[in-house]
Formats: C-alpha cells, sequence, structure tokens
C-alpha cells in the first residue's frame, strides 16, 4: 500500500533542519475564522498524487497563489518527494504571503515536524487513521512547543480513539480513503462525531465544482482543496456565492 511505503522511507528522507523561517508563526485556526469567504479555503499545492493527478495548468506556484490569495485563508503544500513530486523549498518560498502554510506529508518523527518548521510551516498533518494516540499526542506537544498548529486528519471513524484534542489542533475528515485510494464520503456523519470536540473542522479530498452543491461545505470550517483549483475550475467563486446551500 502506497501509504505504508511512504511512512517507511520516511528515514531515508533528506530533510532542510537549517532555519529558513523568515517570520513568526501564523494561526490557521484564527485564519479560517476571519475569512470572508466562509468556510475558509485552504489552496493545496502539489505537483503529482498517486490517484492520478498531474499539476498541468498551475506548475508555477507563485503565478497560482498570485491568482488566488486574496480569497484564500491559507496554502497547502505537499513535500512528499517520491509519489507526489514534492519539495520543502516550495514552503519557504511561499513564506512571501504572510500566509499560513500547512505542511502536508506523512508525518512520523519529530524531526520531520522540526523540519517542517524550518521551512516555514505554521501547521502539520497528521493522520489518525496511520498514528497510535500517543505519537499523536507526543507530536501535537512538541508542535505546540514551536508554536505550530496540528491538523489532525481521520478518513476511518473506527480511528477516532486516536484523537488527541490539544489547544493548537483542527481536525480534518478526509473523504479519501488512503489504503484504497478512492473516495468515501461520510461527511455528515464524520461532522456529527468530530463537532463532539469542539475544534475547528476541515473538510479534505476530492472537492470539486461538480459535487460541492451535494457536500455539507457550511458545516466545516475549512475546506482543503487541490486539484479543483489546481485544474483551473472556478470553484472558488462558486464556494463565495453560497450557491451551495
Amino acid at each position: 500500500m502506497i501509504v505504508d511505503d511512504i511512512y517507511r522511507e520516511n528515514y531515508n528522507r533528506e530533510l532542510i533542519m537549517d532555519n529558513k523561517r523568515i517570520r513568526n508563526t501564523l494561526s490557521l485556526k484564527d485564519s479560517l475564522k476571519s475569512s470572508k469567504i466562509k468556510p475558509g479555503i485552504i489552496a493545496e499545492y502539489k505537483r503529482k498524487s498517486p490517484s492520478g493527478f498531474n499539476n498541468i495548468v498551475n506548475n508555477d506556484i507563485f503565478k497560482y497563489y498570485n491568482k488566488i490569495k486574496e480569497s484564500v485563508a491559507g496554502f497547502s503544500i505537499l513535500t512528499e518527494p517520491h509519489y507526489f513530486n514534492g519539495n520543502q523549498l516550495d514552503a519557504v518560498s511561499v513564506q512571501c504571503y504572510s500566509k499560513p502554510i500547512l505542511i502536508k506529508d506523512f508525518i512520523s518523527s519529530t524531526d520531520m515536524i522540526k523540519s517542517s518548521y524550518m521551512i516555514g510551516g505554521d501547521v502539520f498533518l497528521l493522520i489518525a487513521d496511520f498514528l497510535d494516540y500517543n505519537k499523536i499526542r507526543e507530536f501535537i506537544r512538541y508542535g505546540a512547543s514551536l508554536n505550530m498548529e496540528v491538523l489532525l486528519e481521520i478518513h476511518d471513524m473506527k480511528k477516532i480513539g486516536n484523537i488527541y484534542p490539544d489547544e493548537n489542533v483542527l481536525l480534518g475528515y478526509n473523504r479519501r480513503n488512503l489504503e484504497t485510494l478512492k473516495i468515501e464520503d461520510e461527511s455528515e456523519n464524520a461532522y456529527d462525531f468530530l463537532k463532539k470536540f469542539g475544534l475547528p473542522l476541515v473538510l479534505e479530498s476530492g472537492i470539486s465544482l461538480e459535487n460541492v452543491e451535494a457536500l455539507p461545505i457550511k458545516k466545516y470550517d475549512g475546506l482543503l482543496i487541490g486539484t479543483a483549483l489546481l485544474s483551473g475550475e472556478g470553484l472558488i467563486n462558486k464556494i463565495a456565492s453560497g450557491k451551495n446551500d
């Protein structure tokens, strides 16, 4: 399985450990709360994905973010190099926009978290389906020591016991099953489970111009969107118009 392979290969990763931050950390929680567009949009940048996406339209990261920077609450930078062709220097480069930066990766060590901080990240991703409670708690607390927030993502609600709800945590429901790479949407039920933690909620994966009206996006505080924005669709305008009510 691809995700298992990624976690196994993490020990071979070449991480940037020297400090390339040019500013203090920014809060994604605050940015989502103050976003003029509701739910707030976290715009992801990736070059490819195992689900079949290839970034052809917006391969210049600066041209891409220049077009949408006024409309989004934060950036998500995919940094995994093998399956996503990610590059940590992408995060370094987009600090200039003064938007919260989510380091989207398959983090499995405090070294990866420290590196996420050093390259300018404000938030990092943890995946509850693949990490146990003790590791998640350790990583969230370590992130707090760096003044970083955590997007703690879950797909399988059987793993809800892995959630550690701290002050620096946002909870994400990933519509994609990372074991099969298929969209298996339970966003209504997931919301009912996750709202009990009293934390900001982010809906992730497969949100598009075609399906956004059918999704319960108004229940969530944020939307993490990659492919649909990178493919040049007018999804931001549709969300902003409120036609998905």
